[in-house]
């Protein structure tokens, strides 16, 4: 866990204070532990950030959409840093498009593709007459 301001536009998750999940509570919601968002401005006594989720005491989360919430420096005792794991994402990532691609060619060999049918023509024209030897 972290101390000090953490930097802008960065995703962070703030671990509250007893004083925090009483003072956000009219904000957040009751006995919050932890809040998660991006940060938008430092200022000298808080952080504005924009909320992404919240988790409780108890271990039930909530996701937000974003909205703007600032926090008083006091009412925190850290942060970490959220990043996205690159060998993880990477092969998730390549685990999807593998699927992805399995179901389209795999639908065109069992039911054969998309393959053009013959249309009838929309005209009479002369009849067809095949030789059988």
């Amino acid at each position: 866990m972290r101390q000090g301001a953490p930097p802008v536009a960065e995703r962070v998750e703030f671990v509250l204070n007893d004083q925090g999940r009483v003072g956000l509570s009219s904000k957040l919601g009751p006995a919050v532990e932890r809040v998660e968002g991006t940060v938008l401005q430092v200022s000298e006594n808080a952080y504005d950030i924009s909320v992404i989720g919240i988790t409780q005491l108890g271990g039930r989360s909530a996701t937000w959409n974003g909205e703007r919430v600032s926090v008083g420096k006091d009412l925190v005792t850290g942060y970490s840093i959220r990043r996205l794991n690159r060998t993880r994402t990477t092969l998730v990532a390549g685990g999807v498009t593998v699927g992805v691609l399995a179901l389209i060619f795999g639908r065109s060999l069992l039911f054969g593709g998309g393959g053009v049918e013959d249309v009838p023509p929309t005209e009479p024209g002369p009849p067809s007459v095949i030789r059988l030897p």
